[in-house]
């Protein structure tokens, strides 16, 4: 593998889904959020989107993404996307990904973390949080 740059990353945003038109290739993020609610534990969230964008990278990229339940450092997840292959280190590059069906094991603190060939450049953190059964449910 040549020598590739470090990419400089300008947005990592968690939402409920995100949508790319197939003409102009423009991403709209679906549900953006900082926490999740659920009555009960674990708690399966149908499909979580991720959305990054960077610059001042050039050459061929792994990328792997990594949800973390922070409370235990436990691995909840873990996804490989297809190597990203960037030619010119001005170009401005966003990325949309979904993942169907989560399984959040507790309430507490979860993290993203988005490593590049080993490296981890970026990290988005949210919170799943118990709220109470509504009265006479």
């Amino acid at each position: 593998m040549t020598d590739v740059s470090s990419p400089s990353i300008q947005a990592f945003l968690v939402c409920d889904c995100v949508i790319e038109d197939s003409l102009t290739k423009k991403k709209s993020l679906i549900g953006l959020f900082t926490h999740l609610q659920s009555m009960t534990f674990p708690f399966q969230h149908h499909q979580l989107g991720l959305y990054f964008c960077m610059t001042d990278a050039e050459g061929t990229y792994h990328v792997e993404i990594d949800l973390m339940f922070v409370n235990t450092d436990q691995l909840v997840c873990r996804a490989s996307l297809p190597d990203i292959v960037i030619g010119d280190r001005l170009q401005i590059s966003d990325f949309g990904i979904n993942i169907p069906a989560l399984l959040f094991p507790a309430p507490g603190r979860y993290e993203f973390r988005l490593r590049m060939n080993g490296h981890m450049i970026a990290q988005k953190d949210f919170h799943v949080v118990q709220v109470p059964a509504p009265p006479g449910a």
